[in-house]
């Protein structure tokens, strides 16, 4: 203070670089909000997230988004947190304090290598028939980054064993708002054997004594990060169902997809659906 009072001009340095840091993390705010509203105008809340939501933010999720929004300095973090905040007005509670953190420590290249990968996501997986063997160096980028769980030795999403309306035992697999479905009694192809598409990746194979299909598995932050791209989930399971059908084709396969009421609305795969290129 001292100081402040007998040096004007370090006075005028001081205030210079405290309020220009002030217009700074302004600008980048407010390019943060412009980001948001045009992503919350292409794909605005729908009927049911609108009711279920409150009519204002939580303010500790303000409190912390406005920090890292601040330093949103480049065009890149500016969408990117745009994104997060109009995730967070249709679902709010994604964005955990762990996955803002998440989110702020993404590298642009890891953040496009996760985008690239997220074409292919069902669900919390990543069907390896689908993405083909992830390259080693792209999979510990993901699971450094917290979005990817460790591999390990391999992971599965099992087929379930259940019953159709009519009573009949089936295979099911599901993919949180998607399921495959198909008789029990079907004599799988050479079941005890990795059944492959053309990129080499098992499309399923038994596990344990039910056929099941390798993935990758996201982490709840990855997971919650994914609802920010564009959801492909959909393409991306009629890929996989058309991958199987192609295994099967003479089998009655029925895909579902889940509705309101916490079902599934069912319908017969009569065609398969293009193959991953």
């Amino acid at each position: 203070m001292e100081r402040l009072k007998s040096d004007p001009q370090f006075a005028a340095r001081a205030f210079e670089i405290h309020f220009g840091m002030i217009a700074r993390k302004q600008i980048n705010r407010e390019g943060v909000l412009g980001y948001a509203i045009e992503d919350l105008k292409t794909s605005p809340p729908t009927e049911i997230e609108a009711a279920a939501g409150p009519e204002e933010l939580n303010q500790p999720f303000m409190d912390r988004f406005e920090g890292y929004a601040g330093e949103a300095s480049t065009e890149e973090l500016r969408q990117r947190w745009g994104r997060v905040l109009a995730e967070e007005v249709r679902s709010p509670g994604t964005f955990s304090n762990k996955v803002l953190r998440v989110v702020d420590e993404i590298e642009a290249i890891t953040a496009k290598l996760f985008e690239d990968a997220c074409d292919h996501r069902i669900g919390n997986t990543l069907p390896k028939c689908l993405t083909g063997e992830i390259p080693y160096d792209t999979v510990i980028a993901l699971t450094t980054a917290g979005l990817l769980v460790e591999p390990g030795l391999g992971q599965n999403r099992s087929f379930q064993e259940g019953k159709d309306d009519a009573g009949k035992d089936i295979w099911l697999i599901s993919f949180d708002d998607y399921a495959l479905v198909f008789p029990k009694d079907v004599e799988l192809p050479d079941r005890g054997l990795i059944h492959m598409t053309a990129s080499g990746t098992a499309v399923y194979r038994n596990h344990t004594g039910k056929p099941a299909t390798s993935v990758y598995i996201l982490t709840n932050e990855g997971v919650a990060i994914s609802s920010i791209l564009p959801d492909k989930s959909h393409e991306a399971f009629l890929r996989y169902s058309g991958l199987v059908h192609k295994e099967m084709p003479e089998v009655d396969l029925r895909i579902g997809r889940r509705n309101g009421s916490g079902g599934y609305d069912v319908q017969i795969l009569e065609g398969a659906p293009p193959e991953q290129p």
